[in-house]
């Protein structure tokens, strides 16, 4: 268990009735986050993730090797710095050039930070290769900081020039098996965004300056999204947005909808593999590997949840992802109820919900000094989970615990329960979640 008060978290005060004129402030997440305390700017697009933001992106990123995991991914990590010349040889060195962050050694050899690793990839299976056709498919991952030098970073962690990013590489014999894989790996998304409780929306979008054959956008709705949608409000057929704006699949108009890219997926084929001489050996001859690769912004994604869930003045997270699931607030100083309660209470109730199965989620809110009015309010504008109050009725015989739930909306009217009664709502989020999919909307 930890303290509210060793916690790293430089709130940033408001003084009430002012008025904001930062206009470097664009959006609800950047908001919540720079005054909360989760993050912290260092310059143009580049931010310092402080504790409480680190821990929800360390839940997302477990969220997300489970559900890869589950399916075989094998997890790796590559050097942030690649070869420009890996990237001169597949043709995107220029292509890609200006949004390239470009450094140069002390012996003159060229690299950049890299914004995701297909040539890196297939270098490595041309070093290591070639590879045996009886050895595939599989598929590597990582998840780590990559690097985009953006003309006009804006929005805080929706658009910065370093994020962290879910990037997977999935290697076949022939291009039927890597559609096939492709299919998996859609699945282990839509588990991903159901576990957060997310309507991400895939859609087939064009392949682009990544290449390949086939290409879709997993898309969550958003005024802040920059990204625009076409939902069929009749059979709810989504797509891109187009000129004709009309549903390709039953002929009614649809309605535009903003949105945020929090994923891209791509069946790359011999895109990469063929100028990196990365190759599969087959039973008669030998080819360049077929290629598909996974993407998933997730530093992206954490504002992206707040963005969907949050109200203008209180985070909300899904319940997988708050940077504390519970938060144990006791007495005033000096109460009443201190003078019979007193802080050893407290410990004692947050170390029967840490010994239930929550363990180091759970917070102890030990500033004494303020009234528990302000500290609930206080812990409400942070959304954690669980919000269990050590109060009046923890009198009583036996003894009662407030206690507020903040996910998913505003903190509700509270319930009464004994210690019992507590741990058992509060372990029903330990539920098994059933993960159905279809085409166009994770449900």
């Amino acid at each position: 268990m930890r303290l509210i008060s060793q916690i790293f978290q430089p709130v940033i005060t408001i003084p009430k009735g002012a008025k904001i004129k930062n206009t470097d402030i664009t959006c609800k997440s950047q908001k919540l986050l720079l005054e909360c305390g989760l993050v912290r700017p260092t310059s143009a697009g580049l931010f310092t993730l402080l504790p409480l933001a680190r821990r929800a992106v360390t839940k997302i990123e477990n969220i997300i090797h489970r559900c890869l995991e589950e399916v075989g991914a094998q997890r790796i990590t590559l050097p942030c710095l690649t070869s420009a010349k890996l990237w001169a040889a597949s043709g995107r060195l220029d292509d890609v050039g200006p949004e390239l962050i470009k450094v140069e050694d002390r012996h003159g050899k060229k690299f950049l930070l890299a914004p995701t690793h297909e040539e890196a990839i297939a270098d490595l299976l041309a070093d290591v290769g070639p590879i045996s056709y009886k050895q595939l498919p599989f598929t590597l991952y990582q998840m780590g900081n990559k690097y985009r030098d953006e003309h006009r970073p804006k929005h805080g962690l929706l658009r910065a020039r370093e994020f962290n990013m879910l990037d997977a590489y999935s290697l076949h014999a022939s291009h039927s098996c890597a559609v096939d894989t492709y299919a998996t790996l859609t699945r282990a998304y839509a588990k991903i965004f159901r576990t957060l409780d997310l309507p991400v929306c895939r859609v087939q979008a064009p392949t682009g300056e990544m290449g390949g054959t086939l290409s879709h956008e997993w898309q969550l709705p958003s005024s802040a999204g920059e990204d625009i949608l076409a939902v069929c409000p009749s059979c709810s057929h989504t797509t891109l947005a187009s000129e004709t704006n009309e549903c390709a699949k039953c002929g009614k108009e649809t309605e535009r909808v903003n949105s945020i890219e929090v994923g891209h997926t791509f069946v790359l084929g011999t895109r990469y593999s063929e100028p990196l001489q990365a190759n599969c050996v087959g039973p008669d001859s030998s080819a360049p590997l077929h290629m598909g690769c996974y993407g998933i912004g997730v530093t992206r994604l954490l504002a992206a949840i707040l963005e969907v869930l949050s109200t203008e003045k209180s985070m909300r997270w899904p319940v997988e992802v708050a940077p504390y699931s519970a938060v144990v607030i006791g007495p005033k100083e000096g109460s009443k109820e201190w003078s019979k309660l007193n802080f050893d209470t407290v410990l004692g109730v947050a170390r029967r919900i840490h010994d239930s199965g929550f363990r180091d989620d759970v917070l102890v809110d030990d500033r004494h000094g303020l009234t528990i009015g302000k500290r609930l309010m206080m812990a409400d504008r942070i959304g954690y989970t669980f919000i269990i109050v050590c109060g009046r009725s923890a009198l009583e015989t036996p003894p009662r615990y407030e206690l507020y739930r903040s996910a998913g909306g505003e903190a509700q009217t509270p319930r009464l329960l004994t210690i019992d009664e507590l741990l058992t709502v509060m372990n029903e989020r330990k539920n098994v979640i059933n993960i159905e999919y279809r085409e166009n909307v994770v449900v």
